[in-house]
């Protein structure tokens, strides 16, 4: 689980960044860059969206196998009702906004720089807890912060000084600066991870008390809502609004061409698509059949995959065609990624700092944890359908553990309460069996 995982995480990137380099005709007759953000961010919920047949499949598959006293207590769970799915579509509009900045972003940047800016969200989820939901930040954890802090200053100016030098005239005669061009991903980036913490932010103060659903649920109507805006929403504004695109922001007419014009625009695409649904499905999985740890490991090695393929694609296996180069900003770029993930182990108090007192936030399963402020509080806060989840439940949802004790007709109940509380185990277990 955890190498797929990891496999998917670094492959969606990948694919993202190379659909940017790679050249087509488009509808013009001309020999073009791909380079549409929107159509990207389509892809991506687009693939986050079969998540929902899955969560059905699954449901329906668990009831199938349930014995006949399990069918009775699965069909008194609480169902998920249209205003459930109603809400499930508000925190989805923000999601939509920040990748739609962060696929912008990517556009102009380098991928391991793009993944390690993404790291960097938690600064803003951090601060966000503190001072607006009230969760009060240790001092150990405000200089995890200030590490992080001082990661992404590096990794920002990393991508400008790594840039190359300007160029007076490209081949339509207009100026173009790579430095710029590379500060503008960077800050748009940053700009995305900030709405993705406000959109934490209010899941969690507004929502976490009326949802409950399991996580692949959660995904699928993220991804559904997503496709829907992004189809009927935002792709008629960026049509008619004025850019380089055919004389619009970004013209689908033209994307369209392209992906008839070019094998390798269509596979990086349906790959990207694939890859995007897997990396949910099984980051999710990760956490649920192992634990955070593991969710906070993979978290931390995709930085480091997606810059080794990035060099090897450049160097060893296309010729400079794909990837990303060496450059003199790559040496701060490594010592930035250093300082973010001891930032993060500090933050995380797997790094203790002497004469702070220090707790491991991934081994107590903390919501304060790097790998839940890293994902939606919808989706840390809900188990998946069981068997998957075999040892903990939401706070808002009572529901069925297969057999849990072994006879099929006796199931184990998982009775939860309030929010933070342990659950109780039916028949005198302890939280730990």
């Amino acid at each position: 689980m955890f190498i797929t995982g990891l496999v998917a995480g670094t492959g969606c990137t990948i694919a993202s960044k190379a659909l940017f380099q790679v050249q087509a005709i488009g509808s013009n007759g001309e020999l073009q860059t791909f380079k549409p953000p929107l159509f990207q961010t389509w892809v991506m919920f687009l693939g986050m969206s079969f998540a929902l047949p899955a969560h059905y499949i699954s449901e329906w598959s668990r009831w199938r196998n349930a014995s006949t006293e399990e069918r009775r207590v699965i069909d008194a769970e609480p169902k998920v009702t249209a205003k459930t799915y109603c809400l499930l579509a508000i925190p989805s509009v923000f999601d939509l906004i920040a990748t739609f900045l962060m696929v912008l972003g990517l556009l102009h940047t380098n991928a391991s720089i793009w993944m390690l800016l993404r790291g960097g969200g938690i600064i803003f989820v951090a601060l966000m807890k503190h001072f607006i939901l009230h969760d009060a930040l240790k001092p150990s954890m405000w200089v995890g912060v200030g590490i992080i802090s001082i990661a992404v200053l590096c990794v920002g100016a990393a991508s400008s000084i790594g840039a190359e030098a300007p160029v007076e005239d490209d081949e339509n005669g207009e100026g173009t600066s790579t430095g710029n061009d590379a500060l503008s991903g960077v800050l748009i980036t940053l700009a995305g991870t900030f709405v993705q913490s406000v959109q934490y932010t209010y899941e969690e103060k507004v929502m976490s008390g009326e949802i409950s659903a399991p996580p692949w649920l959660l995904i699928g109507m993220e991804g559904v809502t997503g496709t829907v805006l992004s189809t009927f929403l935002l792709y008629p504004l960026v049509w008619i609004c004025p850019g380089d695109d055919n004389g619009s922001y970004e013209d689908p007419l033209n994307t369209l061409a392209m992906i008839r014009n070019s094998p390798t625009i269509l596979t990086l695409s349906l790959l990207f698509c694939v890859l995007v649904f897997i990396l949910n499905s099984f980051s999710v999985l990760v956490t649920y059949m192992m634990s955070s740890v593991w969710h906070a490991i993979l978290d931390n090695f995709r930085p480091v995959t997606i810059w080794i393929v990035q060099l090897a694609l450049y160097y060893i296996f296309t010729d400079g065609a794909y990837g990303e180069a060496w450059t003199s900003g790559s040496y701060l770029q490594l010592g930035g990624m250093a300082l973010l993930l001891s930032g993060t182990a500090v933050y995380n108090g797997s790094i203790k700092l002497p004469g702070f007192e220090t707790t491991n936030l991934i081994a107590d399963s903390s919501l304060m944890s790097s790998p839940s402020l890293a994902r939606s509080p919808l989706i840390t806060r809900n188990r998946a359908s069981p068997p998957l989840d075999a040892r903990g439940g939401s706070p808002y949802v009572q529901r069925v553990a297969m057999g849990g004790d072994g006879r099929g007709d006796n199931p184990m109940i998982i009775s939860v309460g309030a929010a933070g509380q342990q659950p109780l185990l039916s028949r005198g277990r302890t939280p730990s069996a």
